[in-house]
C-alpha cells in the first residue's frame, strides 16, 4: 500500500485502551510504502504509544474509507467520553484535528446552512473542553496549526475566544455562542479569490477593497438565520471595527461595537500576526503582545487586551 493513497493522522490524538475503529498503518522501510500497524478492532495500549514516541513517529495513516470512524474516535476523545486514560493533552489534540477537518470540509462545500450547523456542533465540543476545570491552555497551543488557510485561522480564533471569554467571566452558554461566532467570523472570506488571500506580496488598492468586503459579505449570508444571536452576527460584521472609528466596514466607534466583536478583534489580530503568511514569517508572541498593547485604548478595548496578553504570558513563559 502506498502512503499517497492514505490519510495521515496524528499519534497525539490516539489514546490507550481506545478502539479507533479503522485500520492504522505506519510507514514501511521504503518511504513511499505503508504497512498495517493495528487492526480496526484492536485497542492500542500505553506501551504501544510510548514505543511510537521513542521511535519519533508522530503520524500514522488511515484509508479514506476509515475517515468517518476516525472522526467519531476524535469526537469521543475530545469530549472525554472515550477511554478513562485520555489526557487533557490528547483531548486538545483530538479537538483541533476534528474541528479542522470538519470545518475545511464544510467551507469547501460552500453550503451556508451546513457550515452553521457544523460550527454550532463544533462549538459545543470545543466549549466542553475549554471550560473544563482541568483544561490547560498550553496543551491546546502546542497542537495548533498556524498556516494561512481560512478554516485554520477561524478555528484558532474560536479557541482563543473561548479561552478569553472564560477568563472574562462569561457563562458556559455564552462561551459556546462566542466560540461558534469565532468559527464563523471570516465566512465572507470564502468569496475572496484564493490568489488574493495567498498573494506573497503587498495587496494593491483594488485587492484590499475586495478583502474589506468580507465582513459585510459574511453578515449578508447569515443575517436572516434564526439560529444565530445578534452577538454572533456582530462578530462576523464588526471584527475589523476599531473603537476610534478607523475600522471597517462602517467605521463604528466604541459603544457602537458589540463586546463580542471587540474580543474577536483582539484575538483575530493576534492569530493573524503569529501565524505563517505567504508574505511574512510568524511574529513571536512577545512582539504580538506589544503590538496589541500599542493599539490598546485606541483601536482595541484596553480591558480585553490586558486579559488576553496576560493569558499569553502565563501560557508561554516557562
Amino acid at each position: 500500500m502506498y502512503i499517497s493513497d492514505l490519510i495521515a493522522v496524528s499519534v497525539a490524538t490516539l489514546s490507550s485502551a481506545a478502539v479507533v475503529g479503522t485500520d492504522l498503518y505506519c510507514q514501511a522501510d521504503a518511504p513511499e510504502r505503508a504497512v498495517l500497524y493495528c487492526r480496526a478492532n484492536i485497542a492500542l495500549n500505553s506501551e504501544d504509544l510510548e514505543r511510537l514516541r521513542q521511535r519519533g513517529i508522530t503520524k500514522l495513516y488511515i484509508s479514506s474509507e476509515g475517515r468517518r470512524e476516525y472522526q467519531k474516535h476524535l469526537r469521543d476523545v475530545a469530549s472525554g467520553s472515550g477511554s478513562n486514560s485520555v489526557t487533557m493533552a490528547q483531548r486538545s489534540a483530538a479537538l483541533n484535528e476534528v474541528v479542522l477537518a470538519v470545518l475545511e470540509e464544510s467551507f469547501v462545500k460552500g453550503d451556508t446552512s451546513d457550515t452553521v450547523e457544523t460550527t454550532l456542533e463544533m462549538s459545543q465540543l470545543a466549549t466542553r473542553l475549554l471550560t473544563d476545570g482541568d483544561f490547560a491552555t498550553g496543551d491546546l497551543f502546542r497542537v495548533l496549526h498556524h498556516d494561512y488557510a481560512t478554516f485554520t485561522h477561524s478555528a484558532n480564533v474560536a479557541y482563543y475566544l473561548g479561552i478569553l471569554a472564560t477568563a472574562l467571566g462569561y457563562t458556559k452558554k455564552e462561551v459556546e455562542e462566542i466560540v461558534a461566532g469565532g468559527l464563523l467570523h471570516d465566512l465572507g472570506k470564502l468569496k475572496v479569490d484564493e490568489k488574493i488571500l495567498a498573494k506573497p506580496g503587498k495587496l494593491d488598492d483594488a485587492e484590499f477593497e475586495l478583502i474589506k468586503k468580507h465582513p459585510r459579505d459574511g453578515f449578508s449570508q447569515l443575517a436572516d438565520r434564526k439560529d444565530l444571536t445578534i452577538g454572533q452576527l456582530m462578530m462576523v460584521y464588526q471584527h475589523h471595527e476599531k473603537i476610534d472609528g478607523r475600522g471597517y466596514p462602517v467605521g463604528c466607534v466604541s459603544n457602537e461595537i458589540h463586546p463580542w466583536a471587540k474580543m474577536c478583534a483582539v484575538v483575530d489580530i493576534y492569530e493573524a500576526v503569529t501565524s505563517q503568511r505567504p508574505y511574512r514569517k510568524p511574529m513571536p508572541w512577545q512582539q504580538a503582545c506589544e503590538l496589541l498593547k500599542r493599539e490598546s485604548g485606541t483601536s482595541l478595548e484596553k480591558e480585553i487586551v490586558e486579559c488576553w496578553t496576560s493569558i499569553i504570558k502565563n501560557t508561554m513563559q516557562p
